[in-house]
């Protein structure tokens, strides 16, 4: 089994994307499906290769009681007879679709996404592996494509993100998947939703990719996959650049963010609409309900409109020209701020968007500290065991950072885990406690990793960050003060 060209060619990706590394601890997403068994059954045949351990997760969403109870039934025994660790549990994302509304395959999978985090934090796995494949990938772009999607939505399903969810099956075709599964005589269970033409993803697997592939392109799969690809890649350099731009330009407190009109219109028109989203991101909190429509109203403001005009945008915001020649984007003084206002004698609150250093030093310059921040990603053995930590300086484990990465004023209610403790504290209480002065507290950031904080900058990491046996790859962070 180890021979065939479906496992060679899975582990090439592997490779290609730097998926896996001695050691890692890795959690198959199982749902008893071909693409998943496909994907637990190569894992299996490259453990040594790749010198992993294995276990595996299965999440019952509750929608189909009866063959729900089966495939659970079936992963289980799969484990069983390879003498894996699984992990099985049910969501009732009926009662959340009642409590919530909103789509049920997003509830469904924002609920296995928390699942698989949660076992991997309980049981120590590093790496979370996902079924996707080249058509899952194809099929993706081409409903971002009808809903008018820019290019994240058209870069598809990234093999990686994070360090930590990969996709070993993501250049496979289902095709190949399939004729895998027969060559060496696997078992597996059928989803009956998949068939279900009422959703969109359905409706284009069974119907008009087939029709585009023999009509028009036999490649179209292939096509696609590579499209997204290029896609990726540009976005992820537009998606830099117009952090750089942000960072510089804007000016922002708990109601509001401002930027000079003529510095933004500087910029190429993709870079001046990525970065009127990202003001709109940090006073809404969101970008929810954003679209192309609003954003480019904005831009006709900067560009033609006067000081008495404005534009509403969703969340209550509205966007005004002022005579100074700013771009203000704010909310009511009604609204509830998506933060907290900080306290009366602080320096002016800034948020600071930290995006992944992948192979590259980072250095971000934080106007309102006066000081540099310098990033970089390295494996843990180059370390040198951590010997270089000082007061500004600090390891984390990559796989357990979420970025971009906040770097922002310590505010009221803030609390994190400080390393070496097992509950949780308030920011404010760990100053006390530690005999900060407040005019230190005034000036001390703090680092946040998916709205949980992971450092307070020269002085305390979270416990959750920290680096330990199992970390494979290390962020490194310096802060240099003026």
């Amino acid at each position: 089994m180890k021979q065939h060209p479906l496992i060679e060619s899975v582990a090439k990706t592997i490779i290609d994307f730097d998926m896996l590394q001695s050691n890692d601890n890795v959690l198959v997403a199982v749902s008893g499906g071909p693409d998943s068994v496909a994907l637990l059954r190569v894992l299996l045949a490259l453990q040594a290769k790749f010198d992993i351990q294995i276990g595996v997760g299965h999440l019952d969403h509750g929608l189909r009681p009866s063959a729900a109870t089966k495939d659970a039934a079936f992963v289980t025994s799969l484990c069983n007879k390879a003498g894996l660790p699984c992990h099985v549990e049910t969501a009732d994302i009926q009662s959340l679709h009642r409590q919530r509304k909103g789509s049920l395959e997003a509830l469904g999978r924002k609920a296995r996404y928390h699942f698989f985090g949660r076992m991997a934090r309980e049981f120590g796995y590093n790496k979370i592996a996902l079924g996707h494949h080249a058509d899952d990938n194809a099929e993706l772009i081409l409903m971002n494509l009808f809903r008018g999607s820019g290019l994240l939505g058209l870069s598809g399903i990234p093999p990686v993100r994070n360090h930590r969810y990969i996709r070993p099956l993501i250049e496979q075709p289902r095709e190949q998947l399939m004729n895998f599964l027969q060559d060496i005589q696997a078992n597996f269970v059928m989803d009956d939703t998949n068939q279900d033409l009422r959703f969109l993803r359905n409706r284009i697997r069974h119907e008009l990719m087939p029709g585009l592939v023999h009509r028009y392109n036999p490649n179209l799969v292939d096509t696609l996959n590579r499209t997204a690809a290029i896609f990726r890649t540009e976005e992820d350099w537009l998606n830099q650049t117009s952090e750089r731009v942000f960072n510089t330009l804007a000016k922002g407190d708990t109601l509001s963010v401002r930027m000079p009109v003529s510095k933004l219109l500087e910029n190429h028109q993709a870079i001046q609409r990525r970065t009127i989203r990202s003001a709109i991101a940090y006073v809404k909190g969101n970008l929810k309900s954003v679209t192309l429509q609003h954003t480019d109203a904005v831009l006709h403001l900067c560009r033609k409109g006067s000081s008495d005009q404005h534009v509403r945008l969703p969340g209550g915001l509205s966007a005004r020209r002022q005579p100074e020649g700013y771009l203000r984007i704010c909310r009511p003084p009604s609204l509830p701020s998506p933060r907290p206002s900080p306290p009366a004698g602080t320096i002016p609150l800034y948020m600071v968007s930290l995006p992944h250093p992948h192979e590259n030093t980072r250095t971000v310059r934080i106007n309102e500290l006066g000081a540099t921040l310098v990033m970089g990603c390295m494996p843990v053995e180059s370390t040198g065991g951590l010997t270089s930590a000082g007061q500004h300086t600090a390891f984390f484990d990559m796989n357990n950072l979420t970025f971009p990465l906040l770097l922002r004023n310590s505010l009221p209610g803030d609390r994190f885990k400080p390393l070496g403790m097992q509950g949780t504290q308030k920011v404010k209480d760990f100053f006390i406690n530690n005999k900060i002065p407040k005019e230190v507290r005034r000036r001390t950031p703090v680092l946040v990793s998916e709205n949980a904080i992971v450092w307070i900058v020269g002085h305390r990491i979270d416990e959750r960050a920290k680096v330990t046996q199992q970390t494979r790859n290390v962020l490194k962070i310096e802060l240099f003060l003026a």
